[in-house]
């Protein structure tokens, strides 16, 4: 399928061989606990990661939103802890495939939708650029202002029965399994029970550093289980400055597991994005001396470890962060 040139060609069989994984992959996990939740993830995003690394990424992308709403500490009585319930019952009970939309790429060019209150819930027009999984995917998660207030909803807007444009993919050869395209949507409504509306603005940026540490969490292990296989397939040196530094990592990995647990205590999930967003500058820079070490061995898989580097936080913007 990677050497497919015609985009609509290509849309069909992986349709067909996704639809196969959903019953070979622990694509929902729920454990007892946010640790447990994630360490079942993460075996579920290694394990096809270490093999093909742009499926692993997709099926990240599917994960971490799911992760993050299932475990993400809300007052027990709200009716924001209802609808999440409601929301996740049907995740659960239907196997339904989550992608989620408003990558930081395409962050301050513009407003990519517009949400328009209406007599049976929301109307939503624009496109997003990057969604992973768009063509499986069966609901997209987004956040995005309502027109004419000061508020933004959070959306679980179905893409089935209603029409959307997917556009092409945005890669070309094997990263073109992580199957990410623009999403359009036209007309589009999302009713109620499907949208709710958040309280207040650090609301927000506290929910978008939740998601955004269940996403480099995940994506750091899929990395690592990629790096790990290429060494062992073309056996690569491990000089000890990277041994002592991937054991730095798995102590870092085993406090960011506690920050989960502990993320309704104050200042915990402020803690959990600076120490995931570390992991993740850390783990970009082993990816990038393994696709070094490559380059004239296996270009194409040297090529998808340099990804890792441009995925949101960019490692350019961790840097800043810590410069500051």
């Amino acid at each position: 399928m990677s050497h497919s040139t015609d985009n609509d060609v290509w849309c069909e069989p992986f349709g067909r061989e996704f639809g196969r994984l959903r019953a070979t992959l622990d694509l929902h996990p729920a454990a007892r606990t946010p640790s447990a939740t994630f360490e079942a993830a993460a075996s579920t995003a290694r394990s096809v990661a270490e093999d093909c690394l742009p499926l692993g990424i997709g099926i990240v992308m599917h994960l971490y939103p799911l992760c993050a709403s299932r475990c993400v500490p809300l007052p027990w009585w709200s009716q924001v802890n209802l609808q999440r319930h409601q929301l996740l019952h049907s995740i659960d009970r239907g196997s339904l495939i989550l992608a989620n939309a408003g990558s930081e790429r395409a962050a301050g060019a513009h407003v990519p939708v517009t949400l328009t209150r209406t007599s049976d819930g929301i109307r939503v027009d624009g496109t997003y650029d990057y969604v992973s999984l768009a063509h499986v995917a069966d609901i997209v998660l987004f956040c995005a202002p309502l027109a004419g207030s000061a508020c933004t909803l959070f959306c679980a807007a179905d893409l089935r029965g209603q029409p959307v444009r997917i556009g092409s993919s945005k890669f070309d050869g094997r990263m073109r399994l992580s199957d990410t395209a623009s999403i359009t949507f036209e007309n589009h409504r999302v009713p109620r029970g499907r949208f709710l509306m958040l309280p207040s603005e650090s609301a927000l940026q506290c929910m978008a550093h939740y998601q955004r540490s269940w996403f480099q969490l995940l994506l750091g292990e899929s990395y690592l289980a990629r790096i790990e296989r290429l060494r062992q397939q073309w056996k690569l040196s491990c000089p000890v400055e990277q041994l002592a530094s991937l054991n730095e990592l798995a102590l870092l990995r085993d406090y960011s597991l506690r920050l989960l647990n502990q993320a309704a205590s104050p200042g915990a999930i402020e803690s959990l994005s600076r120490v995931t967003a570390a992991m993740k500058l850390r783990i970009s820079w082993h990816a990038q001396s393994t696709a070094a070490a490559l380059c004239h061995l296996d270009a194409e898989s040297a090529s998808e470890l340099s990804f890792l580097r441009r995925q949101p936080t960019s490692d350019d913007r961790i840097i800043r962060s810590i410069a500051a």
